[in-house]
């Protein structure tokens, strides 16, 4: 037999890369003494087009998902698949999408993630965002106007910054965003215990896991990626008041009881709840783009969750544009072009 090399495209070898792509160290002072011991210098990822000029484009300010950090948007997710930054050249090249400096932010914790919020249980992480990576990037590249977007947890991080200090941005959007959180994080509560059940409770759970991670969690969808992912999510929305580094679950441990009031906490969070408020609908308001997208078979029901977030905003006034494609949560491909040009388009009008 031989190669059908008369079939191949761009997107498995693209081409050499025409925008400029770096990695730029940060010393954050807001991430000093976090309670977790975590690094306080950071990598940002920064993709600038191919033309060479920063001033007056959009910046997107672009949050990776759970367990991930800047430095890894700009890799390909798999075998004949895109970077970000190759993916957005490529829609440039095309002329489907305009020109924009892309900048990622590198916001790992030691439990997988920060949500993007302020915490006593894990640092400032909302602040390092907001007061050091965007000031830093408008400053070094002379951008015009900013949206964020992310995809997962990077996709609820955007949502939650737009609604914490909309006049920061010009645009959000959200890529299988955690949203909807009876139908995001409830499902994952029983699969917890029966792991935090094997190793003794959570603190023998994590104290296994970080000595041995790949034996212990050998991939973010066996049961110990849910029950690092509820830990990471209770240090995040539940930390305990007056007590810097400790947070409370939102179930019993050992019988999976809820727990109302820690539960309630969370709730406080989810964008579908903040959208109802009259603050949050008037923070989104003011986006040039709200754009939320899922895929129909998302493994943690993303699709669902979006649409109900879309209805719940539609409801106030909110002009939120809705994009749904086939696949699960991480063929996120077809999502992250749909964002990205809506959003260089929005912010460029």
């Amino acid at each position: 037999m031989k190669v059908p090399l008369d079939r191949k495209g761009p997107r498995g070898f693209p081409p050499p890369l025409k925008g400029g792509l770096r990695l730029e160290t940060l010393e954050s002072r807001v991430l000093r003494g976090n309670p977790l011991g975590d690094p306080t210098e950071r990598k940002v990822a920064v993709y600038t087009p191919p033309s060479g000029v920063t001033e007056g484009k959009p910046l997107l300010l672009w949050l990776p998902g759970f367990a991930g950090a800047g430095w890894m948007t700009f890799r390909a997710p798999g075998f004949l698949q895109e970077g970000v930054h190759e993916r957005f050249e490529r829609l440039v090249k095309s002329g489907d999408c305009g020109e924009a400096v892309i900048v990622s932010p590198d916001c790992l914790t030691s439990l997988g993630g920060s949500q993007y919020v302020n915490s006593t249980a894990t640092g400032a992480y909302q602040d390092h965002v907001l007061q050091e990576v965007l000031p830093w990037a408008r400053e070094r590249f002379r951008t015009g106007r900013t949206g964020v977007l992310g995809q997962s947890s990077g996709g609820f991080g955007a949502l939650h910054l737009a609604f914490e200090h909309p006049e920061l941005f010009d645009a959000v959007g959200s890529s299988a965003g955690d949203m909807g959180f009876e139908y995001s994080f409830l499902p994952d509560f029983p699969k917890c215990v029966r792991v935090f059940r094997r190793y003794g409770g959570p603190e023998g759970f994590l104290a296994k896991l970080f000595e041995d991670p790949q034996q212990t969690m050998p991939s973010i969808m066996d049961p110990a990626g849910a029950a690092l992912s509820t830990i990471a999510m209770a240090a995040c929305y539940s930390p305990t008041p007056g007590d810097p580094g400790s947070f409370e679950l939102p179930f019993d441990p050992e019988d999976g009881r809820l727990r109302p009031e820690v539960w309630e906490r969370w709730l406080a969070f989810d964008p579908v709840r903040r959208v109802r408020t009259e603050a949050g609908a008037s923070a989104l308001k003011r986006m040039r783009l709200v754009h939320v997208t899922a895929s129909s078979s998302d493994e943690w029901a993303s699709d669902a969750t979006a649409r109900w977030f879309v209805s719940e905003a539609r409801a106030r006034g909110v002009r939120a544009v809705h994009d749904e494609f086939e696949g699960g949560h991480f063929l996120a491909g077809p999502r992250y072009e749909a964002m990205l040009t809506k959003m260089v388009r929005a912010l460029t009008e």
